[in-house]
């Protein structure tokens, strides 16, 4: 008896550790190939319900986990680029999406799982093009489903004549109103604590094709998984804004709602299904077959069907019926979780984009840290505007606007900071080459637009120095000063319009431009000078108008350099002559 257990056990955890490793290989194969397009389909959520639902869908077929969109959508709500009806509209779809992988488990192709899997591996291997290795991926992900399935029914298969473990399972057995819950309860608990309703369906699939288990337990079981698998979401939500707790909220009353329901009419929802389901493909009878095992190979993919069968119909049905409850679900959990006082006021800096949930989906996150960089780039054109009014101004110094500047000089650090750990964290997961080389170049473009930051402060502490010993600029001077920091701001505008689109063929456009601005720094440092030898100017003049053209033209040194990570064939931007610029005397 040992022998044998060991023999079952070796043979299910190992189907189960296979079909596991097949889905993350055909999710991680399908992110890559799907590329750009799942940050522009979750970019085209709007209040619309049924594209919500669209973009729900079309996200997990890709991702292939319910769980791990909805744990990306409360992501996104608590980064605040999605309200809570989008966020809802797509865990709606994720219930429907999450059907759709177990239909490849229907194809009657599972006995050429081990060749699938063989095939794809050459490809995955010895691929010269990093496409060809992803598509190996993919399909060797995709054999590995039907090899781990075979592995588990052939494990259960001593199980259906064995009397201890079929009085064991008798407990839950779904004939009666109380062993149908019993089942559901067993699946919601078992989804709970592995964390993966795919693999407690695979399970009940493999135990319904050795014919361990009836169909209507194993309908009880799949539906209980249903409710377990929201565990994975509300434990997401540990440390995160409380709407995005009520998008876990959402998503356990979608499938609670839809379970309860059908509870109280099991019995006809049971049959229904069976009846339904044998209109469409007939159970196989042994008779028809050479030997058993051909037999109870096609009784397994019957079940397989079946099964997925269930589960498409409860989440498309569920789905259906509450998408007109949308908006009272919305706000039922929003009455359920209300939003606090301490949410309303923010404390340093805190990023919009960035959400530790989004890293495994590494292409969403990439997309998500270059926003975050962007971002950093709207805060130096704010400080920029802010230091026009403060340079402009001949009166009293704005020490509030004064304050503005230094205090965003600080976020602007701890932006950095936090855009570049994020982007390790990213780094640390297996990208494919186009994504690792635009972290890196992230990397660099958070890092230069911190620099930025620091030398817009530099100029203000420059300038300050003026008013400190009671003095000002000439009018020639600061008009000189305000059209270098004007022409600045234009580059920063176009700086960022460039990280935008992400076209390499702008930076030509941004080197003539920087080559502009510099020519009109030298000039201005020249004018200065010839008016110094005619003039009596001050020293502290002569010193912070010197620091300020050296700050600015530090400024545009960085944003060239922000736009040169675009193309890494772009040579380094020349340090220029004023690097290490002499102070002249008074």
């Amino acid at each position: 008896m040992e022998f044998h257990f060991f023999s079952l056990l070796q043979s299910v955890l190992g189907g189960l550790g296979v079909f596991l490793l097949g889905m993350r290989f055909l999710s991680d194969g399908l992110q890559t190939l799907a590329g750009e397009r799942l940050n522009r389909w979750i970019s085209a959520v709007t209040d619309n319900r049924f594209l919500s639902i669209l973009v729900g869908i079309l996200v997990t077929c890709v991702i292939q986990s319910s769980s791990a969109t909805t744990v990306m959508v409360i992501g996104f709500v608590n980064s605040g680029l999605m309200t809570l009806m989008q966020g809802i509209g797509i865990v709606f779809g994720a219930n429907i999406g999450t059907t759709l992988s177990l239909w490849l488990l229907t194809l009657d192709v599972s006995k050429y799982g081990e060749l699938l899997v063989g095939a794809s591996v050459f490809l995955y291997l010895f691929g010269h093009k990093e496409r060809w290795h992803y598509i190996g991926m993919l399909f060797m992900g995709l054999g590995m489903l039907f090899f781990g399935l075979k592995l588990m029914s052939d494990g259960f298969s001593p199980l259906r004549n064995n009397a201890e473990v079929l009085h064991a399972l008798s407990v839950i057995r779904a004939d009666t109103t109380i062993g149908f819950i019993k089942a559901i309860l067993t699946g919601a608990l078992i989804t709970g604590i592995i964390q993966s309703s795919a693999a407690v369906i695979v399970i009940v699939m493999g135990l319904a094709g050795a014919q361990v288990i009836d169909f209507p337990t194993s309908v009880g079981i799949v539906l209980g998984s249903n409710i377990g698998t929201t565990v994975t979401a509300i434990l997401a939500c540990i440390g995160t804004s409380r709407n995005a707790f009520r998008v876990a909220l959402a998503h356990s009353f979608f499938n609670l709602i839809g379970v309860v329901a059908i509870v109280f009419f099991w019995r006809p929802f049971v049959d229904g299904c069976d009846q339904l389901i044998k209109s469409i493909r007939a159970v196989p009878l042994e008779d028809n077959f050479a030997s058993s095992q051909d037999f109870h190979n096609a009784l397994s993919l019957w079940y397989v069907f079946a099964i997925s069968c269930v589960h498409t119909l409860f989440n498309v049905a569920t789905t259906a019926i509450l998408i007109p409850f949308m908006g009272m679900i919305a706000k039922a959990v929003t009455c359920l979780v209300p939003l606090q006082g301490t949410e309303l006021r923010e404390k340093g800096y805190k990023p919009k984009f960035l959400d530790p949930l989004l890293i495994p989906q590494s292409s969403i996150a990439i997309g998500q840290s270059q926003k975050e960089i962007l971002r950093m780039g709207e805060t130096c054109l704010s400080m920029l505007k802010d230091l026009r009014q403060l340079l402009a101004t001949k009166g009293e110094l704005d020490y509030d606007l004064e304050e503005e500047v230094f205090k965003a000089e600080e976020q602007m650090d701890l932006a950095q900071k936090t855009i570049s750990e994020y982007i390790g964290k990213v780094l640390l997961e297996t990208l494919p080459q186009k994504l690792s080389v635009l972290a890196r170049r992230q990397l660099r473009q958070a890092d230069e637009f911190e620099s930025v930051s620091d030398y817009i402060r530099n100029a203000l502490k420059s300038y300050k120095k003026i008013r400190d010993a009671d003095e000002n600029l000439s009018d020639v001077a600061r008009e000189e000063v305000l059209g270098l920091l004007d022409r600045i701001h234009d580059f920063l505008v176009n700086v960022i319009d460039y990280l935008t689109i992400g076209d390499a063929a702008n930076v030509d456009a941004a080197q003539k431009e920087s080559d502009e601005i510099d020519t009109f720094a030298k000039k201005a440092r020249d004018a200065h000078m010839q008016r110094i030898a005619v003039s009596c100017t001050g020293p502290v003049k002569t010193l912070v108008y010197s620091d300020l053209i050296v700050a600015f033209r530090r400024q545009n040194d960085h944003l060239f350099n922000i736009a040169q990570t675009l193309n890494i064939t772009a040579q380094p931007h020349p340090q220029p002559v004023h690097a290490s610029p002499a102070q002249p005397t008074a």
